[in-house]
């Protein structure tokens, strides 16, 4: 009878261990592709930073768009950006409310006057999408340094003629 007791008390103690670990061990890998499709698609923030968001943008655009792959913003820092955009630059601002309070910088349309960021080309977003943008950002694109031929054919299709200007690395 002891012996069962102890048998059910080592077994429940390794069920328990395991649920703790479990997850941990079986937790897959974010996908980021959801905040990638806005990055490029939705919000259309490759259109003034370019594919790899290396400053690079399209022809058309005004130029002089911040290479997020050297940012040092951190991930409140970006969804601020993202959401107030950057008074008196180009960089647009996302949430449809911004400025209609202090919810942006502490500062108001009123206060702001001419310097107030206008509203993006395309859609503005919900919060859960720009944080969508910002975790793609922080896990695949800041501080990865210069674009690599992966990352191109990641983006164009292995093989891309486009891609044989960068490195293999």
């Amino acid at each position: 009878m002891k012996t069962r007791s102890h048998l059910r008390t080592g077994v429940f103690v390794l069920v328990a261990f395991a649920a703790t670990v479990s997850p941990l061990a079986a937790e897959p890998a974010k996908d980021f592709a959801y905040g990638r499709r806005l990055y490029h698609d939705k919000a259309q923030c490759s259109y003034c930073h370019g594919w790899a968001a290396d400053g690079a943008g399209e022809p058309q655009s005004n130029g002089g768009a911040a290479s997020l792959r050297q940012s040092y913003l951190n991930r409140d820092q970006l969804i601020e950006v993202i959401m107030c955009g950057r008074p008196a630059t180009p960089m647009p601002h996302f949430d449809e409310l911004a400025y209609t309070d202090k919810r942006c910088y502490g500062m108001t349309e009123a206060e702001l006057g001419p310097q107030v960021p206008s509203l993006p080309p395309g859609a503005t977003l919900q919060k859960r999408e720009v944080e969508a943008i910002t975790d793609y950002l922080l896990a695949k694109v800041i501080g990865r340094g210069p674009v690599t031929r992966a990352e191109c054919e990641e983006m164009f299709g292995a093989g891309a003629r486009s891609c044989g200007e960068y490195s293999k690395q």
